[in-house]
C-alpha cells in the first residue's frame, strides 16, 4: 500500500507535554464517504481520502503493515478485527480489555510502556500505516530520536492522528471528548474497509452512553474532582474527555480545564462532593484513598466516604470509555447502580 499526504492547513506547534503519557488524543478531520454495495454492505472504494489533523491523507489500498503507537489505538484496531494487519505496537501500559485480550496475544512490542520506538526500530517494521496520538510531538518527536510524521510519509506510510492532533487539544472538550473514539473507529473502518464492523462497535458504545444519559436525567449536578496522584502539588485530570465524561455523568469538574498540578490548599478548597481516583498500573488505590483521607479530612467527599477508583485506561479515548463513564455516573450519583458494560 502507498499513501499520499496533502497538507491543506497549518497550525501552531503546541508547547505542553502530556502528563504521565496517560492523556490520549481527538481526531480532527472531515468525513470520507464509503460506497454501499448492492448487498447493502458498506465498502471502501480506493483510493480514499480523509481529512486528519489539518491535512488530507489518501489511502490507495487497505493497509497490511500497521503500527500502533498508543494502547487505545491498538484496542480500536483489534475491536475491528484487524489484528492480522498489525505488525507492531507500542507496549501496552495496562491490561487489554477482555473483548480484545485474546487478539492482543502475540502482538510484537516496539518501544516500552512509557517510551516510543526509535526511528530506526519503527522504520525497520516497514509500516504502510502508522497511527498514534499528537502529531506535533509525542511518538513523532524527531528531537527525541523518533520518526517524524514527515519522515514516515516519505517512506510511503500513511500517518493517522487518532483522538488528539496537538498536545494542547486535551484541554478542550471540543477537540477531545467521548466521541473521539467513535471518530477514530469510523475512520479506521474506512481506511481498512471494515466500515460495517466500525458501525457495530460505535452502536454498542452509543447504547452504553444513552443508558447513562437516561439514568442521570433530572439528577442534581455534583461537584467532582478527578485525582491522579501526587503528594503536593497533587495531580488532577481536567479538560477534554475528563470534563466531557464528568459532565455527561451529571457532574461538574471543580478544576479549570487547563489544570494539571494544584496545591494541596487548592484541592482542599475545591469543596468537591465526589473524588474520582484515576489510577494506572503501579498505583495502589488503597494508598491513594488513605492519602486523601489523611490530608483532606474536611473535604465533603472525604467526610461522606465518596472516593471511587476509575482507572485512567477507562477514561482514555478507547473502547473502554463507556466503562469509565458508567463508573463515574455511579460514583457521582449514590442512588444509581448501573451495570458497568464489558469492554
Amino acid at each position: 500500500m502507498r499513501s499520499t499526504v496533502r497538507h491543506v492547513l497549518t497550525g501552531t506547534g503546541a508547547a505542553a507535554a502530556f502528563l504521565l503519557l496517560t492523556t490520549a488524543c481527538t481526531a480532527a478531520g472531515g468525513e470520507a464517504t464509503p460506497a454501499i454495495s448492492p448487498a447493502g454492505v458498506t465498502s471502501t472504494t480506493y483510493p480514499v481520502t480523509l481529512e486528519n489533523c489539518g491535512r488530507q491523507i489518501t489511502i490507495d489500498a487497505p493497509p497490511e503493515r500497521a503500527v500502533s503507537l498508543w494502547q487505545s489505538n491498538t484496542e480500536a484496531l483489534l475491536a475491528l478485527g484487524l489484528g492480522d494487519r498489525i505488525v507492531a505496537v507500542q507496549e501496552n501500559y495496562a491490561p487489554y480489555p477482555e473483548s480484545v485480550a485474546s487478539q492482543a496475544t502475540g502482538l510484537k512490542d516496539v518501544g516500552s510502556q512509557m517510551g516510543f520506538p526509535s526511528k530506526e526500530v519503527l522504520l525497520s517494521e516497514k509500516p504502510d500505516f502508522v497511527t498514534g496520538q499528537v502529531l506535533d510531538g509525542f511518538a513523532f518527536d524527531a528531537s527525541q530520536g523518533y520518526a517524524s510524521v514527515e519522515q514516515l510519509e516519505r517512506t510511503g506510510a500513511a500517518v493517522y492522528g487518532a483522538n488528539l492532533c496537538g498536545s494542547t487539544d486535551s484541554q478542550s472538550t471540543e477537540t477531545w471528548n467521548i466521541e473521539s473514539v467513535e471518530k477514530t473507529l469510523r475512520d479506521y473502518g474506512t481506511i481498512f474497509d471494515v466500515a460495517d464492523r466500525a458501525d457495530e462497535v460505535v452502536a454498542e458504545l452509543e447504547a452504553d452512553r444513552s443508558a447513562v444519559v437516561s439514568a442521570v436525567e433530572g439528577e442534581p449536578t455534583v461537584k467532582t474532582a478527578y485525582f491522579n496522584g501526587g503528594t503536593g502539588p497533587v495531580i488532577v485530570l481536567a479538560g477534554g474527555i475528563y470534563d466531557d465524561l464528568i459532565t455527561t455523568a451529571g457532574g461538574e469538574n471543580v478544576f479549570p480545564s487547563d489544570s494539571v498540578y494544584v496545591s494541596k490548599e487548592e484541592f482542599a478548597a475545591s469543596d468537591a462532593d465526589v473524588v474520582l481516583v484515576g489510577t494506572f498500573p503501579g498505583q495502589d488505590f488503597a494508598s491513594q484513598k488513605a492519602f486523601l483521607e489523611e490530608n483532606f479530612p474536611d473535604l465533603p467527599a472525604v467526610q461522606a466516604g465518596r472516593i471511587t477508583e476509575v482507572p485512567t485506561q477507562e477514561t482514555d479515548s478507547s473502547i473502554s470509555v463507556m466503562v469509565g463513564l458508567t463508573k463515574i455516573a455511579n460514583a457521582i450519583h449514590s442512588d444509581l447502580d448501573l451495570t458497568v458494560p464489558s469492554s
